[in-house]
């Protein structure tokens, strides 16, 4: 290594405890609780070190970059030590098992365990299987299991396992999508008058695949198979004690390159629009605006009949089950408000190469619901192999405006991002706030009243007396989470909140409490209006 290779090396390092310093100094200036003592022990080592490292830049260059090294690796421990962690957040994670043994299964779980994951989407039903042994599959004459798993149910040991490490675990569906497999997959070989196809392929007499992708899809209009899908996932709900259910791929394939591409040209589709509106819309080109237009708004309407009836059926056996829906970019992403009275969580996918770009996809969706969803961060990360330090940006590029976060895909997760996420942002334990709102509710009220007693007061950022007042209010709250339930707890928090709010500035114009304070405690409230929100329009406790 050269002279120049070995400076260049160095400044490096150095950039990397300013930056480590500057986030510590500024979460200092905001009094955010973390642990500053360790990130200060750290970046101090970094420091030492770096020093060393230039004393030995023209003697030793093997031990210079030693010790640049060692520097370099302390200034990211100080960083990830100088990071907040939220209390109340989803920390989920999208996964497709491999495990052929529940020890297997639990050795994946403890790695989930290990860095901080409360959730797991875990792929239940993919290329139009199921992980596990359907009962519903079998008596339709389709094959009742992935053949990579016959003869264990890693569903079963994936929830089982996940329970006792307190991970709940999502079944993950690829909905309407099934697989790449040139013959359709299991349900098309069953049942190849099940496959939807695109305008060009409107006359074939056999499934084909989408163009571009390769992937096949089943016909969401045809009654058949509405029925078997809400059988299986019914099944899926009745039999095991998944928290929830997350959607993919539930709506028709959508191309803004070639209109004849687009979806659903089957017979059946075809048939029922003609007996609805009389048109055949084989004949329908997207030229003509008016008919293009009830054509589309006709299959969006179907899509959105069948995602509510499934909501409302899968809640009839499961009241407190999540149903979570990950938009894919385009229809999905656009028309999400059509779902929001019809899923609980929805998880955009923000897949993006850096955080920069996550949180303007994650706003937009959010603009699209009705309150009472809450929304997640999907970001990707880990499948696109980015880097540790690149996940931990993106899990906390929209912490702002998410209630949690969702990454893809476990199976790419290495021991560095897993241990860099248990370190840094995901340091703390966190009550899930899709899965339990109002135990999360609690979790903030109480760390305001351990920041009021370890980070406020002892900095003189509020006066005592004020001090008291907060914390004799935070205990009404608290309070009422344990005697009041649904309107009546509302009732509470609104009127308490109402009072709150004017009571902080009023004390901030009387200089007795910092503004920054008063504005974590504001936003605070706000987090806790919505969360309550969202307890009371889902049912969720």
């Amino acid at each position: 290594m050269t002279d120049q290779d070995t400076a260049r090396c160095l400044e490096q390092v150095e950039t990397r405890i300013a930056s480590a310093k500057r986030l510590l100094e500024n979460n200092w200036e905001r009094y955010i609780n973390v642990p500053y003592d360790l990130a200060r022990h750290h970046l101090a080592t970094a420091d030492q070190l770096l020093e060393e490292a230039r004393t030995l830049a023209s003697t030793d260059a093997e031990r210079c970059l030693s010790q640049a090294s060692l520097a370099s690796t302390e200034a990211w421990e100080g960083y990830l030590h100088s990071l907040p962690s939220r209390v109340a957040e989803a920390r989920g994670v999208w996964y497709r098992p491999v495990e052929k043994s529940r020890e297997e299964v639990g050795r994946t779980l403890d790695r989930v365990q290990a860095a901080g994951f409360n959730e797991l989407y875990l792929e239940t039903w993919l290329w139009g299987y199921t992980i596990y042994p359907s009962h519903t599959a079998m008596i339709n004459g389709i094959e009742a299991q992935h053949p990579a798993f016959q003869g264990y149910d890693p569903l079963e040991a994936f929830v089982q396992e996940g329970e006792s490490r307190g991970i709940a675990v999502h079944a993950w569906l690829d909905g309407f999508m099934v697989g790449v497999d040139p013959k359709g997959g299991p349900v098309l070989r069953a049942y190849p008058e099940w496959s939807a196809l695109s305008h060009r392929q409107a006359h074939s007499q056999k499934p084909l695949p989408q163009q571009g992708t390769g992937y096949f899809w089943l016909d969401l209009i045809n009654p058949a198979v509405r029925m078997y899908f809400l059988d299986f996932v019914k099944e899926i709900v009745s039999t095991y004690n998944v928290a929830g259910i997350n959607l993919d791929f539930m709506r028709f394939p959508h191309t803004e390159e070639d209109w004849q591409d687009t979806y659903c040209y089957s017979l059946y589709a075809r048939e029922a629009f003609q007996r609805e509106h009389g048109w055949d819309p084989l004949e329908i080109s997207s030229e003509q605006r008016e008919l293009w237009t009830i054509w589309t708004k006709w299959l969006e309407q179907q899509e959105d009949e069948f995602v509510s009836q499934l909501y409302k059926e899968l809640k009839q056996i499961s009241p407190n089950l999540i149903v979570s829906a990950a938009p894919e970019p385009g229809a999905e992403s656009t028309k999400i408000g059509n779902w929001s009275q019809h899923v609980d969580v929805v998880i955009p996918q923000a897949y993006y190469a850096t955080a920069s770009e996550v949180r303007p996809s994650v706003h937009l969706h959010k603009k699209e619901l009705m309150p009472g969803n809450l929304v997640y961060s999907g970001i990707y990360p880990m499948y696109a192999q980015l880097g540790a330090q690149e996940t931990i940006e993106q899990v906390l590029a929209a912490q702002d405006i998410d209630k949690g976060t969702v990454i893809f895909a476990f199976g790419q997760a290495t021991d560095e991002t897993i241990r860099a996420l248990r370190l840094g942002p995901w340091r703390n334990a966190a009550n899930s706030t899709g899965m339990y709102p109002l135990r999360a509710i609690q979790a903030l009220l109480e760390a305001v009243k351990t920041d009021m007693e370890h980070i406020y007061l002892p900095r003189l950022a509020v006066h005592e007396q004020t001090a008291l007042a907060i914390t004799a209010m935070l205990d009404v709250f608290l309070d009422a989470l344990q005697s009041e339930a649904g309107e009546e707890l509302a009732v509470v928090f609104d009127q308490k909140i109402a009072e709150f709010k004017p009571f902080l500035l009023q004390h901030q114009v009387d200089e007795k409490i910092h503004p920054i304070v008063v504005e974590h405690v504001r936003n605070t409230l706000t987090d806790i209006q919505e969360l309550l929100q969202y307890a009371q329009s889902k049912q969720v406790k």
